[in-house]
């Protein structure tokens, strides 16, 4: 047990070694989202510090505001595999206050490393003309970051902070209209001339949520876009190339697509980074049925000879290997979902969160993304569901909805005065890799517009 566990300890230091000869993670289980249960960070701006660890500053939603909240939560990561959570970070209100003069709410933050020092950049909701843009420091990557202070001449919402090969820093902000300038040498104030529109929302359909990195020469302008779903909604996170920090910017194309992760969305937002070599996509999933309440994601990219990006599709697997469809999969874990269905959590008094699938109707969807059925010998699925359950079906099918039915599991209604119901199903034989579909039926024609069941988990037997 202790080789094994010192194993586990230096396989994160090993990996980039092992990805020149494999180009894979360790086989680990690492699953979207990669935020806790009932803990809801969005906008993710990702990144690998000095000490070797990789950290996630974000937005951090909670019940009862619209959007985002007073304080941050750090997200950080030394294997990319489990997630640890540093809370209060910085605030404008309540615990950890650092702004003398403002306890509005906080919108999507940036942080970097510079010359010992840890910059975080926050914005405010606030009225257009107001300077909404500020900075904070840190001694470390997981704060507590202090001071916050005022950047004067930045109106607009969404920093992103990036550093040259050459140690300029440069600051972009906006909404509709992306800005930057160069920041002067403490990285406190903007320094020289602020540049207006090196993206624009009718030329490269930026609506918001500015992020920049570099890679070979080539500078990407990574934001969410209205380029797919209409005017009103920005689900894809697309990106613009450059040969310069302050452009111009050619629009490329679309890295990643959230639309269909959950109801009434409305955005995506989040980074492009590289971590030991490899490049990912950090992107965010809406819950709750509601445009907030998001939580942050990773998937792997590729980059083409010419530096273009190939767009990804979500997945429930993220950066890991293909699931192990014998392991226990929670339900909100789904990347896909169609009709009433939605992710939400349970919060009982001295007791855990608990997310699951709620408000299922007669016909809904969800899709769970990637599992290996090779060599598992599976012949039952097992699932849970939560509360009172009406009389039905959940079929089983392989890649999409209309694809191969491997079973088809009956629910029946519960009677008994309990929480939950366990329901089982032999299945067909299956092999290989395959997207899991469940298609939920109603037996009651008196019933199909009323809730059928709340699902919270399944698993594969053997």
């Amino acid at each position: 047990m202790i080789l094994l566990f010192l194993g586990m300890l230096v396989s994160f230091g090993n990996i980039n070694a092992q990805n020149k000869k494999t180009n894979k993670l360790p086989a680990a289980r690492i699953l979207n989202p990669i935020c806790p249960p009932g803990v809801y960070i969005a906008d993710p701006e990702a990144r690998q510090m000095p000490d070797g660890r990789v950290y996630v500053y974000g937005s951090r939603d909670e019940l009862g505001n619209d959007w985002c909240s007073n304080s941050y939560n750090v997200l950080s990561s030394s294997d990319l595999i489990n997630w640890e959570l540093d809370q209060n970070s910085f605030a404008t209100k309540g615990i950890g206050k650092q702004t003398d003069y403002t306890d509005n709410i906080l919108y999507a933050p940036d942080c970097i490393y510079k010359d010992g020092k840890y910059y975080l950049y926050y914005c405010l909701n606030g009225d257009k003309k107001e300077e909404v843009e500020g900075v904070a420091t840190s001694d470390s990557p997981f704060g507590p970051f202090v001071g916050g202070k005022k950047i004067k001449g930045a109106f607009g919402i969404d920093p992103s902070i990036f550093v040259d090969d050459d140690g300029q820093a440069y600051l972009f902000w906006g909404q509709g209209n992306a800005k930057g300038a160069k920041l002067s040498k403490d990285m406190m104030t903007i320094e020289g001339e602020i540049h207006e529109k090196i993206i624009t929302y009718d030329k490269h359909f930026f609506n918001e949520g500015s992020s920049v990195r570099k890679r070979n020469g080539i500078y990407y302008f990574v934001y969410p876009s209205h380029q797919r779903h209409g005017v009103s909604s920005c689900p894809t996170l697309s990106y613009a190339t450059s040969k310069s920090p302050l452009g111009p910017y050619v629009y490329r194309g679309v890295i990643i697509d959230n639309f269909g992760s959950g109801k009434n969305l409305e955005n995506n937002h989040g980074c492009i980074t590289e971590i030991n070599g490899e490049w990912y996509v950090f992107y965010h999933r809406p819950t709750h049925a509601s445009s907030t309440m998001r939580k942050a994601c990773v998937e792997p990219i590729t980059f083409n000879p010419d530096g273009t990006i190939n767009e990804v599709e979500m997945t429930t697997q993220g950066i890991g290997v293909v699931i192990d469809p014998t392991l226990r999969m929670d339900a909100a874990r789904a990347c896909l979902m169609s009709g009433n269905v939605y992710v939400t959590d349970r919060r009982p008094s001295n007791d855990i969160v608990v997310e699951y699938l709620s408000d299922i109707h007669n016909g809904d969807t969800a899709t769970w993304r990637y599992f290996d059925f090779s060599n598992k010998k599976i012949t039952s699925f097992t699932c849970k569901t939560w509360g009172n359950n009406a009389e039905g079906i959940i079929e089983i099918h392989l890649d999409k909805a209309e694809g191969e039915l491997i079973g088809t599991c009956e629910m029946k209604k519960m009677k008994d005065s309990v929480a939950y119901s366990i329901h089982s199903t032999k299945i067909k034989a299956v092999s290989g890799k395959h997207a899991l579909v469940l298609v939920f039926k109603n037996n009651k024609e008196e019933e199909k517009n009323m809730t059928l069941c709340n699902l919270e988990w399944f698993v594969f037997n053997k």
